[in-house]
């Protein structure tokens, strides 16, 4: 049976974490929705970090959802690469997509930000 949870091991937990995200950025992918900043990490794994702003993105349903499929794509992509911390932001206009295109467009974001650590 597969595994589909989100275990702690793979999250940012806690301000510190983001911190060092925000202060030694190595990468970022760029896009009208949605902004990915990504720097090294010796765990040896990937970790995930979700910012979602209300003054972005007005429903709690719909932020939920962002995070959701944010979670959804960074469960499902292979590890090849070295350890990364990701922060995924929300922009405007981000809840007007629909779930498959929110999803592509999180897939090709994550792949340029790989490709781009290499």
């Amino acid at each position: 049976m597969l595994d589909h949870s989100f275990p702690r091991k793979d999250r940012l937990l806690d301000a510190a974490a983001y911190g060092r995200v925000f202060d030694a950025v190595e990468a970022r992918a760029s896009h009208k929705y949605l902004l990915l900043l990504a720097a090294s990490n010796t765990l040896g794994h990937h970790r995930l970090g979700v910012i979602v702003a209300r003054k972005n993105v007005k429903l709690a349903v719909q932020r939920n959802r962002f995070k959701r499929i944010v979670r959804e794509v960074f469960r499902t992509q292979p590890t090849e690469t070295a350890g990364l911390d990701v922060v995924i932001m929300a922009r405007k206009g981000v809840d007007t997509l629909d779930n498959k295109t929110l999803s592509t467009i999180v897939r090709q974001q994550w792949q340029k930000l790989v490709d781009i650590k290499g």
